[in-house]
């Protein structure tokens, strides 16, 4: 056991030294002596642990020869995404969180599709009990609980639909994802992931395809967005800010003669009311809200837009004044 620990050790330790571009430009890793020196502990352990990372695709070795690190353009799978994102600058990081994330949408709409059209009602409802629970935990146990619950809802539509090679890829994914789980944990739960969750199961009970392959998909690509937001942000461009539209609302001070006669805006009761360039309904309308009107109902939503055709609630439903602000007026004394 002590020795399995060293070997893990060391294959972490030469990762860092990988992902950290510590080692020369050739990529030529040390003597086996010499890394053992490093590490303090014997050359086997060095050795087993170039096997494991050569394994991984991570490392290259020929008989006779010093191993050499491949690049992770080169060597990138499923297992090694965090650390390819540990070495990744932040638009490469979020463009191969997106492929991940792509890749596991798909794989769940194929396979809640596949069930849709062919599983019995028993296994429909095991799965309907998954997607409860995952919505369930997204109100009140965001974070690990909503992760595990939602590669059981993968593993468990795998075996429905008889697809051994898509329980492969699962596991695969699942292995990544445990690599990059102190990233997004903190962020996953929510409204967003409930929605879809909910929808799934709506979906399934009612054996509605459409919804699986249409609304579904652009339920789970929303939910992405917000979480690959938090994790990993665009980067934001340096833009200058305009300067401020003198004859709409100037902040010079007026004279006394015209303060009274020309108000620098439009006051309402001490106030001034300015639209603020925001997009507060853009989340809306790439996530399409799904609200339950009795028990097992679905608000349809309009597959044009990609909005509800009656979902909407709250402030962004009921007050066309949702997206001003106010602003104390500029007043002369």
């Amino acid at each position: 056991m002590v020795r399995v620990g060293l070997v893990a050790y060391v294959e972490k330790q030469i990762e860092q030294d990988i992902a950290l571009g510590r080692l020369p430009r050739n990529g030529r890793l040390a003597s086996e002596r010499v890394m053992a020196g490093w590490y303090g502990v014997c050359r086997g352990t060095v050795r087993e642990a170039l096997r494991r990372l050569a394994a991984r695709g991570l490392v290259v070795q020929h008989p006779g020869r010093q191993a050499r690190a491949v690049a992770l353009d080169e060597s990138l799978t499923l297992e090694n995404l965090g650390l390819a994102l540990h070495a990744a600058r932040s638009e490469e990081g979020r463009r191969l969180l997106e492929g991940f994330f792509s890749l596991k949408r798909q794989v769940l709409v194929e396979l809640l599709a596949d069930c849709c059209a062919n599983a019995s009602e028993s296994e429909v409802g095991r799965l309907e009990s998954v997607c409860y629970a995952l919505w369930d935990a997204a109100r009140w146990h965001p974070g690990e609980r909503c992760a595990q619950l939602e590669f059981e809802l993968l593993r468990l539509a795998a075996q429905v639909a008889a697809r051994p090679g898509h329980l492969l890829l699962i596991q695969s994914l699942q292995r990544a994802f445990r690599g990059i789980a102190a990233r997004l944990l903190p962020f996953m739960g929510g409204e967003a992931l409930g929605q879809w969750a909910r929808c799934a199961m709506h979906a399934l009970s009612e054996r509605d395809m459409q919804t699986l392959q249409h609304q579904l998909p652009l339920l789970l690509k929303a939910c992405d967005a917000r979480l690959l937001d938090q994790v990993a942000p665009r980067p934001r461009e340096n833009v200058t800010p305009e300067p401020p539209d003198t004859e709409e609302c100037s902040l010079a001070a007026p004279s006394a003669d015209t303060a009274r006669n020309d108000a620098p805006c439009v006051e309402t009761q001490g106030t001034c009311d300015s639209v603020s360039a925001t997009a507060q309904h853009d989340a809306a309308e790439t996530c399409p809200r799904v609200e339950e009107h009795g028990p097992g109902g679905i608000t349809p939503i309009d597959t044009a837009s990609g909005n509800l055709s009656g979902g909407q609630t709250g402030s962004d439903a009921s007050d066309p004044e949702a997206g001003l602000t106010h602003e104390p007026c500029f007043r002369s004394g």
